[in-house]
């Protein structure tokens, strides 16, 4: 390695790690922020690791219903749970 194969190395790690980080801002800072502010929760109200497990699988059962009732909407979710067509 010479230095310009060095500096041209570290340029395109950093740029794939700069493409990276964007795409993890705009996905999962998303879920994150909306569970905050919407939903005001900010801290695990239980103790122990099998308790916050669950504890988060219902803040995200939540957070997916939020989703779908903005995708589809209430009644085509009433819709799609009843199995009609």
């Amino acid at each position: 390695f010479n230095n310009e194969e060095i500096i041209d190395q570290v340029t395109e790690n950093t740029i794939k790690k700069d493409n990276i980080y964007k795409k993890r801002g705009s996905i999962i800072e998303h879920l994150f922020g909306t569970i905050k502010r919407h939903f005001g929760y900010t801290n695990f109200l239980t103790r122990g690791l099998e308790s916050v497990n669950t504890e988060v699988s219902f803040i995200c059962l939540a957070y997916n219903f939020k989703r779908m009732i903005n995708i589809i909407g209430v009644k085509e979710l009433i819709t799609r749970f009843r199995g009609d067509s």
